[in-house]
């Protein structure tokens, strides 16, 4: 049904002014009809998207029910006003409640994937998630496991670690330690990291399916390891310039401080106005390093977030090069980390600036970016792709997906 083509690049036909219409009409519809609307908000954002989105002269489409997608909102909705309402007269039972969502996170996460995905197609062709909850619950618990013990790892070496600053055996000891230290930090961090992350996006994707055509990635652990220690040591960099940013500023007002003194054997009059102004100049020193230390406080945020983009970008380009349909057919994704961080950043910026309202231009910057980095490489004819029927899945999941950080797009 599908010919053999050449290897041909995403594109995306997205425009900012377009999505701005849908965003601004989604918003003020959602707030009008206090969040019934935001079903319906999220398939024409979804259809937008997905049909904005061109592959070798073919779109694709989103098929998703809203009033489907309304019922696990209301769930879930339910669900968290539960919640709050036990935190406040009950926080032992609440606690239970956000046991029990942690614990349901990898059921969630199929229910999600299930319905996004068999509402997803391309040239009449529907996507399938074929991964079951009991693997899920296998491969995901084991990450979790293994990341809850490199965190008490971690804190038995921290501990360790300030006990023998604290006892001061020598000041080679402790400034040995004041420097491997953060390094260790660093490396558990970024084991975690990688356990979880590898886990979770080999799930995702070796469970995947396009007709009945399979996608499988052979990403290696060492791989996503390589990835996020670079991207969290260039974090980490950032981070140490801004904390020595922060102590230079400090000691320089704190040396100002210190020079504050009174001249001996002048008049009182005169002493009461170079008092005043010497305290006057203290207050001003005070609101600079105050302001100072705001600035570098936003800038650590800003170091944050560009973390998160320069850490998915390359995560992305990892799996995405190491991913092949039916076994063949291969992708290509070639974006900038780097690049894609400062699109992040001035993304943020811009919102700041503009009060919200470039957030759908930025949604649409981010997209494009993205997509426009990326190749299908055919291996042959993939004739052998033929449209399976999709049975409909229950939208709760894909709610719940939401609600809890896992709507994971493939």
């Amino acid at each position: 049904m599908l010919n053999t083509y050449p290897p041909g690049k995403f594109i995306f036909h997205g425009a900012g002014r377009e999505y701005f219409k849908i965003w601004l009409v989604n918003l003020v519809l959602t707030i009008a009809t206090l969040g019934i609307y935001a079903a319906w908000a999220k398939v024409r954002t979804r259809k937008y998207f997905y049909q904005s989105t061109e592959l070798n002269g073919n779109r694709f489409d989103y098929h998703g029910d809203p009033k489907a997608i309304l019922k696990g909102n209301l769930l879930v909705a339910g669900i968290a006003l539960t919640y709050i309402v036990t935190s406040v007269y009950s926080p032992g039972f609440s606690g239970l409640i956000m046991l029990t969502v942690m614990c349901l996170m990898p059921f969630f996460l199929v229910m999600s994937l299930r319905f996004h995905l068999a509402n997803s197609s391309y040239r009449g062709l529907r996507f399938q998630f074929n991964g079951s909850t009991k693997t899920a619950y296998s491969k995901l618990a084991l990450a979790i496991l293994i990341s809850l013990g490199c965190f008490v790892v971690l804190g038995m070496v921290y501990g360790i670690g300030s006990g023998f600053v604290d006892l001061e055996f020598n000041t080679v000891m402790s400034s040995l330690l004041v420097i491997a230290m953060p390094l260790v930090l660093m490396v558990c961090i970024s084991f975690i990291f990688a356990i979880f992350i590898s886990g979770l996006r080999l799930f995702v994707m070796n469970h995947s399916k396009f007709g009945n055509a399979d996608l499988k990635c052979d990403a290696q652990f060492r791989n996503f390891s390589k990835a996020t220690v670079k991207s969290i040591s260039l974090a980490g960099l950032a981070l140490f310039l801004l904390a020595i940013a922060a102590f230079a500023i400090n000691m320089s007002v704190f040396t100002d401080l210190l020079d504050f003194s009174l001249p001996i054997g002048e008049e009182p009059s005169m002493l009461d106005d170079e008092a005043s102004q010497e305290q006057a100049q203290v207050a001003m020193q005070a609101m600079a390093m105050l302001s100072s230390l705001g600035i570098i406080a936003i800038l650590a945020y800003l170091v944050l977030f560009a973390f998160g983009a320069y850490l998915k970008t390359a995560i992305d380009n990892l799996v995405w090069n190491n991913t092949t349909l039916s076994n063949r057919h291969q992708f290509k994704s070639t974006a900038s980390p780097i690049a894609a961080t400062w699109i992040h950043i001035s993304n943020i910026l811009l919102i700041v600036c503009t009060i919200g309202l470039f957030l759908p231009f930025a949604k649409i910057r981010s997209t494009r970016y993205r997509i426009s980095h990326m190749t299908f490489v055919p291996v042959g004819s993939i004739d052998e792709i033929v449209r399976e029927e999709q049975g409909k899945q229950k939208a709760f999941g894909d709610s719940m997906g939401d609600a809890l950080g896992l709507e994971l797009g493939i």
